[in-house]
């Protein structure tokens, strides 16, 4: 027989064994399940009486078997399916078929087990109760028992059936019992002996310590002494050609003049703000001070020697001081950038996470796929998973409906499919577009954070062009989200504390810190909190310093409105319709020669004589952490700033996102609504506040910590996205990395107020001229001389609405002609004398 031939013979061979695995494993199954419902009054073997229904879960044969395993057993026979398993698992499981048996093996295993078998049911028939009315150790345990107990005491038995039980279970299982005790004896000497060294021990360790603490030190004085070798090799090559370029320059002298020179062009390296450098702290930056011990005197000594041969001019500028002169007098500090730091911050300043694989397998979702539709079903709704779809927070199961079913009727049982399938909570989605099925997400056991430094790094974000561009997270399959600001063109962010909102408005932030430069972007940050945004203080992208007054805010939205219209004067100017023509436009001037100067000056608005010339403008976003606060101090006049900048504001560059933890309809107003149509949703407390900011329900049902429903612009369905996460060392690293590129240049004007601006934007009236109602003094003149007053003979007698007589009986009382109300009636006296008849 070839080899080929023989390969078939043994798969074939092999499929036949797996089939009786499979075989075995049912025939356990059934015998367990029969035992485990057997009832005494069902008819079995030694049973022979009629029953209305079988109690046997295995009906009539189970009821046999069951009956007779006990019968002849007892209480062994719960073990019967385990040794049926474990016998075939041993004899028919093998990898590949192979013919040779160990047939002395075998039968020593064969005798260990009848050994142990026979003596376990001996012993458990002596010393058990019986089991109903079968033998406990069923009838072969009882007959062994009683045919020896003819010969031997009550004791000699349990010895002798014990002695049988330990020599079964040794040539059964192959167990040494003499193994087992000399390693316990071997352990328990062990730990005598350790106990009695361990005060030799413990000073072993220490002596091994200090030894490794002193090698140590040593170690660390060899690697300083290396480095100063070099620093001063280092410093004899500079001190050398500093020597060659005096002695060219000077022709062997050195005046006052030169001398003079070198001092003012180093001062700029001197005084960099308010740091004070010079050379020698650049070398000394060389040396890892860790490393130093300062116990030890002679590194400090070493490093003074070469302090002291450094040259004379460098120390001279060293001690210049300008303490002696006024404060007037003295240089300013300024700021002066790192030339040699990147356009915009690296990916490096951010936390990279942890490589983890996807803990959900295959099979795992093949089961709750199978699960999901066995839930659906106890609530008599059939339907079929057609596709998962894992994720880092969520996993989706996509159901076809059977022909007929109602999503309605899906969508009613959130709750109840929650708790059948123990889950936080269940959100159904009811319409995916472009597909006739509908959702079931479910949490994952094991969430996955999703952050930054991966979304910030996708290809989808570094091949944006727009400046606005912003990351939000990872979807249900943890793809990443990446949104343009410049499209929605505002957003509305909405959510209950904790839900992370904070987190989320951070992460936009951020993204636009890796996006934009200053020239590019500009920022207004209202903070009421005075905690979350902060930390922004000092970026060079602020237009102003964060805001965190309420007065001061509702003056910073009247300068983005102020600034709103000049720009739209501008654009009208040069003929272009947006912030991006008008950029494109002032560059193409400047590449061709010509710039254009600004067609809104006028003589006399700076000290020049000519108009000056455009530069380019950047976007301003205007970011309001928590705009309940603002509206509630503020009032109805900060809801017309911020309809206005929603209304007009998107051509002209300026953007606002509105961030509130109080998703209600005084605070997200129908007009706010109107105009800001893209909203993000985190996790709400009820299905009302989830229709306030999203229009439908669905955000209740989300998990928090940054889950959010994100709804487009010009789409009615909203994207679940799952937040990404930066931390606050990472905001801080990045904020610190901006700062070394540049300071802030401030707009005065946007705090100053109304008297500063001293003018009124287009089409708003002035404090106080809608306060007093034109009929005013007419209303005065009647009420005077009828010395009556009430609503509602104002109303009839001036033929005005209610609402208006209420107002003018209101500003009668805070003028003080007529008095508050009082009494039962609510009378009012007219406090104002009678005119003064002719």
């Amino acid at each position: 027989m070839s080899n080929s031939k023989l390969l078939n013979h043994l798969s074939g061979v092999q499929k036949l064994l797996e089939v009786g695995i499979i075989v075995s494993a049912f025939v356990a199954i059934f015998i367990t399940l029969s035992l485990f419902t057997f009832s005494p009054i069902d008819p079995s073997w030694s049973q022979q009486q009629w029953v209305a229904e079988i109690q046997n879960s295995g009906g009539r044969v189970g009821a046999w078997i069951a009956d007779i395993l006990f019968f002849g057993f007892g209480f062994l026979a719960y073990l019967i399916p385990v040794i049926i398993v474990s016998f075939t698992w041993a004899i028919l499981w093998k990898p590949t078929f192979n013919l040779d048996v160990d047939f002395l093996n075998l039968s020593l295993r064969i005798v260990g087990f009848i050994f142990t078998f026979f003596s376990l049911s001996a012993l458990i028939a002596l010393n058990v109760s019986d089991y109903l009315y079968y033998p406990s150790g069923g009838l072969i345990g009882d007959i062994l028992a009683q045919s020896m107990l003819g010969f031997f005491s009550l004791v000699a038995v349990n010895l002798i059936l014990l002695t049988f039980l330990i020599s079964g279970t040794t040539l059964l299982f192959g167990f040494s019992w003499i193994r087992l005790i000399d390693g316990i004896g071997e352990y328990t000497l062990n730990g005598i002996s350790w106990l009695a060294n361990l005060p030799n021990n413990i000073r072993e360790m220490k002596e091994e310590r200090s030894e490794g603490d002193q090698q140590r030190l040593l170690d660390k004085q060899q690697i300083l002494q290396e480095k100063l070798e070099k620093k001063q090799q280092k410093q004899a090559v500079k001190e050398k050609k500093k020597l060659d370029d005096l002695v060219n320059k000077t022709t062997g002298e050195i005046d006052g003049d030169f001398l003079s020179e070198q001092v003012d062009d180093s001062n700029d390296d001197i005084f960099l703000g308010s740091n004070f450098i010079d050379e020698q702290d650049e070398e000394r930056s060389e040396l890892d001070i860790d490393d130093i011990d300062w116990q030890s005197d002679e590194p400090l000594d070493e490093e003074v020697e070469v302090v002291k041969n450094e040259p004379k001019v460098e120390k001279k500028l060293a001690k210049v001081d300008f303490s002696h002169l006024p404060e007037h007098a003295r240089p300013v500090e300024r700021f002066v950038a790192d030339q040699n730091i990147a356009p915009l911050p690296h990916i490096d300043l951010l936390d990279r996470p942890d490589k983890k694989e996807n803990p959900i397998s295959q099979q795992e979702l093949d089961t709750a796929a199978r699960l999901v539709e066995s839930k659906l079903l106890e609530f008599k709704i059939k339907a079929d998973v057609v596709n998962v779809l894992p994720g880092p927070v969520i996993t989706r199961f996509e159901l076809d409906l059977a022909p007929g079913m109602k999503v309605s009727t899906v969508s009613s049982l959130e709750k109840d499919l929650a708790r059948a399938l123990s889950a936080m909570s269940v959100r159904v989605v009811d319409q995916i577009p472009g597909k006739s099925v509908i959702a079931l997400e479910l949490p994952n056991r094991h969430r996955e954070i999703v952050y930054i430094s991966e979304v910030l790094d996708c290809k989808r974000f570094h091949e944006s062009k727009s400046p606005l561009t912003m990351v939000l997270g990872a979807d249900i399959s943890g793809q990443p989200v990446v949104v343009d600001l410049a499209k929605m063109p505002h957003l509305l962010v909405a959510g209950t504390t904790g839900s992370g909102k904070s987190v989320g408005v951070n992460c936009m932030l951020v993204s636009l810190l890796y996006k934009s430069s200053p020239e590019d972007l500009r920022m207004i940050l209202i903070d009421p909190k005075m905690l979350e945004l902060n930390v922004y203080e000092g970026i060079p992208h602020l237009l102003t310093e964060v805001v965190t007054d309420m007065k001061d805010a509702a003056n910073a939205l009247r300068w983005c409105v102020g600034e709103m219209e000049r720009r739209y004067k501008l654009l009208a100017e040069i003929g272009v319709r947006n912030l991006a023509g008008y950029n494109t436009a002032i560059k193409k001037a400047k590449a061709a020669g010509e710039p254009i100067v600004d067609p809104l000056w006028k003589p006399g608005d700076s000290m020049a004589e000519t108009a000056p010339e455009l530069d380019k403008l950047p976007t301003i976003v205007v970011v309001v952490d928590e705009f309940a606060d603002m509206m509630m101090i503020v009032g109805k006049k900060c809801e017309e700033l911020i309809t206005r900048i929603a209304q007009k504001a998107r051509a002209a560059g300026i953007h606002l996102i509105l961030a509130t933890q109080r998703p209600s309809v005084d605070v997200i107003t129908g007009l706010i609504k109107a105009n800001i149509p893209t909203r993000i949703a985190f996790q709400v407390s009820s299905k009302i506040d989830s229709r306030t900011i999203l229009g439908q329900q669905g955000a209740e049902t989300l998990l928090g910590h940054g889950d959010m429903l994100y709804m487009p612009p010009g789409v009615g369905v909203p994207t679940r996205v799952h937040g990404a996460f930066v931390d606050d060392h990472e905001v801080h690293k990045v904020v610190a990395d901006w700062k070394k590129r540049g300071q802030p240049n401030y707009v005065q004007e946007i705090l100053a107020g109304d008297a500063d601006l001293d003018m009124l934007l287009p089409g708003e009236q002035a404090e106080g001229d809608e306060d007093i109602d034109p009929l005013f003094d007419e209303v005065v003149s009647f009420i005077t001389e009828t010395r009556k007053v009430s609503i509602s003979s104002i109303q009839r007698r001036f033929r005005i609405g209610y609402n208006r007589s209420a107002r003018l009986v209101d500003q009668l009382q805070a003028q003080g002609v007529i008095s508050a109300p009082s009494g039962a009636n609510s009378n009012r006296d007219v406090l104002a004398p009678p005119p003064i008849k002719d």
